[in-house]
């Protein structure tokens, strides 16, 4: 059975309840499928989940913005591999997910460290 047919399968336990109420099911489900395949690759893969679905003040025009923290340097390759991923599960789900891809260093120590978006996911945002 596929990732995607075990994930459509279940359901989630990554949700709080008020989280959960503000994510439509197929968007759950489609967080969930993408986590899972990501963290084939890069088990110790950390996402966060931030912007309008997290505040409340989403629309039905509303996308799922996440930030994805890999375990290790951030090239070309695996920027595409965790792309074309987002889009599969997309068009899987009908899903809206947009990410951001960094690894932990730059995350942490590099340039976008010192950016306003980083205080904001950092004190805004929800870890799944």
């Amino acid at each position: 059975m596929s990732l995607r047919a075990q994930s459509s399968q279940q359901k989630s336990p990554l949700y709080s309840v008020e989280l959960s109420n503000r994510l439509a099911l197929a968007e759950r489900l489609a967080l969930d499928d993408l986590i899972s395949s990501v963290r084939i690759d890069w088990p110790w893969t950390r996402f966060v989940l931030l912007g309008s679905k997290v505040s409340g003040l989403a629309d039905e025009e509303s996308d799922l913005d996440l930030l994805i923290t890999l375990p290790c340097p951030v090239n070309d390759e695996i920027r595409r591999r965790i792309v074309h991923e987002v889009f599969e599960v997309n068009l899987t789900y009908g899903s809206n997910i947009s990410v951001l891809i960094v690894s932990e260093e730059e995350w942490e120590k590099g340039a976008v460290s010192v950016l306003p978006i980083h205080t904001f996911i950092e004190e805004e945002g929800v870890p799944l």
